[in-house]
Order: structure tokens, then sequence, then C-alpha cells
């Protein structure tokens, strides 16, 4: 909305800037429309000049593009919002009374007689008229509350401007960073990798819950269950470590991990804001007052996610890996699983000595590997509902993971009149009528 409210104030006399801002506003609405089952039926302006890229009608066009972009990637857990029939159509009042406001600043420097000239442009107008029709007919059928959609959220907090939201940026980085990792690249020393990551930040989040749980700030026990929380996904993800000591062996194969090179940022910066030297940071250098408490509690809402959402990551990885045949146990380990895999005679076993180790599928020679890793996840879960109650953000719909392939529902465009009234569109560039704006 601040977006167009900045396209209807600020002047914009080029015809270029003018006709190719509109285009690109017009896109971008069509576009976020659709994904709110609406098919604008006017068509897109194709007269005139439309070469360049500047002014205010096209940064309201990028605000309503990201608003569009928001939609088309989320995925199984976030696109139930859009089921919500009266919070879909309160979402298209509220999108088309904004591209309203782009159309009749549009309007507006075209009858201020001050629009350098330019050919089309008493098409434009008439076009112009066409879109309002529409949209004002779209923004009269909604209603005033747009519920559950407004909870949706990106997967990136917004651009740092503290060292709190820096924290909170880089966490939701080094998420995607194993998120977009397939587990087909993935080799043991990176599994490890991943244990190691995560038990450092629970060890993190839990040194930060214990400086904000005081009884003098409030929600003492929602902090008490969130260190009781990451402790015990912390000593699961230590079995874990074990359990890959014990277990398995690398396969050939060079590790370049983005996932690592992005937790080291996040590592440095947790390092610098709650370590001095050697030791930790008092309660009073990390939550002096209750402005950074609240600041805290988003970093441990955002790190908490991340941590949620990197350990099921992991979890899917692993149970990937082990049934792909990709990892090494024992020999003697499966022999106890499998009594004939010994007495099985085969002319490898006369001719050449037996391995240490051997590859199998057979899910029972993990079971504590995936124990502790279904620990951890369940865990670092129920860290992350507590830290968004902290936070305040219970409500937020965040997406993760593979995006689902969900094309944007179309429906039949609805039956109105385009034009204001049944005089025509005036055809010439001069002399074009005035509306009430």
């Amino acid at each position: 909305m601040r977006r167009a409210v900045e396209a209807y104030n600020l002047a914009c006399f080029d015809s270029s800037d003018l006709v190719a801002g509109w285009r690109a506003t017009l896109s971008a609405t069509r576009h976020h429309l659709r994904w709110l089952g609406v098919e604008l039926s006017v068509e897109d302006f194709a007269c005139g000049p439309g070469e360049a890229e500047e002014g205010p009608l096209f940064l309201l066009a990028r605000a309503i593009g990201v608003g569009a972009d928001l939609l088309a990637m989320q995925n199984g857990t976030t696109w139930s919002v859009l089921d919500d029939d009266q919070a879909v159509r309160a979402a298209r009042s509220e999108v088309a009374a904004i591209a309203g406001m782009g159309a009749r600043a549009t309007i507006t420097r075209l009858v201020s007689g001050q629009t350098k000239s330019g050919a089309g442009r008493g098409l434009l107008y008439g076009h112009l008229v066409s879109v309002l029709v529409e949209l004002e007919s779209l923004h009269e059928s909604g209603v005033s509350e747009i519920g559950s959609l407004g909870g949706l959220a990106t997967r990136l907090p917004r651009e740092p401007v503290d060292k709190w939201s820096h924290i909170s940026r880089l966490a939701a980085t080094w998420q995607v960073a194993h998120e977009a990792t397939s587990p087909r690249t993935l080799l043991t020393r990176d599994l490890r990798s991943t244990t190691a990551q995560l038990r450092t930040v629970a060890g993190y989040l839990t040194h930060l819950a214990g400086l904000l749980g005081t009884p003098e700030r409030g929600q003492l026990g929602e902090f008490r269950s969130l260190a009781e929380s990451l402790r015990a996904a912390a000593a699961a993800e230590a079995r874990l470590g074990l359990a890959w000591r014990s277990r398995l062996s690398d396969v050939s194969g060079r590790s370049d991990s983005a996932a690592e090179a992005a937790f080291v940022r996040l590592l440095e910066a947790l390092q610098r804001w709650l370590s001095e030297g050697d030791r930790l940071k008092r309660r009073d250098e990390v939550v002096p007052d209750a402005e950074s408490a609240g600041r805290v509690c988003g970093v441990v809402d955002e790190l908490a996610h991340s941590g949620h959402r990197v350990a099921s990551h992991h979890e899917e990885s692993v149970w990937f890996v082990i049934h792909a045949g990709w990892l090494f146990v024992p020999k003697f380990e499966l022999a106890k699983r499998d009594p004939e895999f010994d007495a099985r005679p085969s002319v490898w076993r006369l001719r050449y000595p037996q391995p240490a180790w051997v590859r199998t599928t057979r899910a029972s020679c993990f079971e504590q590997l995936t124990s502790s890793l279904a620990e951890a996840t369940s865990h670092f879960a129920e860290a992350a509902a507590i830290g968004r109650r902290v936070a305040g953000t219970t409500e937020q719909h965040r997406p993760f993971g593979a995006h689902f392939a969900t094309k944007p529902r179309v429906l039949p465009p609805p039956r109105w009149s385009y034009l204001a009234s049944d005089e025509p569109v005036p055809a010439i560039d001069d002399d074009l009528p005035g509306i009430d704006l």
C-alpha cells in the first residue's frame, strides 16, 4: 500500500516511464490475482513506448510481484491457507485496491496536461478506465480481514539492519542451503558435519533460553521448556555422533558443502554476539532491557525454526542414503541380523579375503542411527513451537522444503461492463476528459 501511495503522489510525466510502469503494474497484478483464483479480462496495453524501467509505478509493480511470488512459492504446509474462501476474497480486494491506486495515478498524469506528448494517450486512457471498473468490482466484493493469508511469510527474514536481524538472516540462509542440497551429493562426512552443526545450534539456543528466562521478564515456564527440549535435542545429536563413528565409513568423493560454509558464517556471528574470548557473555551484556529481550526472542524463533528444518532434512537425507545402499556397516553387524550371510558360498569368498565393512540396505543395521535422528527432530520441533510462542509468530506460515508444482487457479472472468459509461472512449491524443478520482 505504501508503494501505491507513492505512485499516486509522486510526479511521473515521462510517457515512456508512465506506459512501461503501468504495463509492469498490470502484469504483476494479473499474476497476483491469478494465484487468488481470478483472471483479469482486460488485455495488456500494447501501444506506445515502454522501454524504461524507472519511476514510482515500477516500484509498485515490484511490490505486487513480490506478493505474487510469495503465493507461488508455497508448499503443502502453507498452501492450505488459500483454501479459506473468505481470506482469498479479502486478498483479492486488497490487491485490486492497490492496483487501482496505480491506475488512478496514471490517469491523473494523463489528464493533468503535463504529460509529454506521445502516441496512444487516448487509447491508454480508455484502457485505464476499463481496468479501473474491473478492479473496483473486485475491491467491492471483498471483506475487511484477510485472515490466515496475512500470516504467510517468506523463507528469509527481512534485510538485516542490526546484529539481531543479521543472525536471523544467517540462520535462514543456513536452512535454505541444507534444503537445496540433494542427498545424492552427501558423503558421510557431510552427514556428520550436520550432526555437529545441530548440536552447536542447540547449545547456543539453550544459552539464550537461560538468559531470557527470568521471573521479571515473564514466560519463565516457556523458556524452561525450551531449554529442556534443546538439551534433549543436543543429547540425541551426541548419540547420533557416536552412531556415525561406530556404524559408517566414508565413500569415495570430494565434499564441497555450501551448507557447511553457511553454518560457518552463522557460527562466527553467534560467537561475536554471545562470547568474549573464552567466556560466554552475561545476561546484562546480551539482554540489558525489555526491547532487546523482544529482539532476542525473534532470533530464538528464527534459529529454532531453522534448526528444526535442518534436522528434518537431515533425517530425510539419511533415510535416502540408507535405502540407496550407500552406507557401510561392520560385517559382523550384518551377520548378526542375517544368519545366512556368513554361510552363503561364493567364488569371491573362496578366493579373496572378506572385507571388514559391507554395504547394506537393511534398516535394522541402523536402528541406533535412525532412532537418534527421529528423537533429535522431535525435540527441535518442540523447541521451534515454543520459539514461535515466545516471539508471537505462531500464526506465521513459513514455507520450507521442496515446492509443490501447483498452478494458479484460474476462474471464469466475471460478467460486467468494462466501460464506465456507454460513451465512446476518445481515440485522439488531445482534450482527454477528466474523471472523478
